[in-house]
């Protein structure tokens, strides 16, 4: 008897091993807001008054996985021209699975300056 209930709980202890799914460890993925802050330095337009703050950022993927079409929303034309320099051609992770429906999704991320 104890041979058998053994016998039964080997077999049912390797059914069950064999539909178990491995275990992988959950890696965190990087925001898009995380990649793309990643490209941009500070400013050198920011640099004579030393302020922070919050820019907005809009751009799109191309097929190609990079940033195009930067827009950024400052009354700063400088800080401006410096982001959308920055940023033009950065590759971003995560959007080659189906780029068709992100080519033409325009994407809005907020930059923080600390000085």
């Amino acid at each position: 008897m104890k041979k058998s209930f053994a016998l039964l709980m080997l077999v049912g202890f390797l059914a069950t091993q064999a539909y178990a799914a491995p275990h992988k460890p959950k890696v965190a993925k990087a925001t898009l807001e995380q990649q793309v802050g990643k490209y941009v330095s500070y400013p050198d337009a920011l640099k004579p008054t030393q302020k922070g703050g919050i820019v907005v950022v809009q751009f799109r993927v191309n097929s190609s996985s990079e940033i195009c079409q930067v827009a950024v929303f400052s009354h700063n034309e400088q800080l401006n021209s410096e982001i959308t320099r920055q940023l033009t051609g950065a590759k971003v992770e995560g959007y080659q699975t189906d780029l068709s429906e992100f080519v033409q999704q325009v994407h809005t991320v907020r930059l923080r300056f600390k000085a």
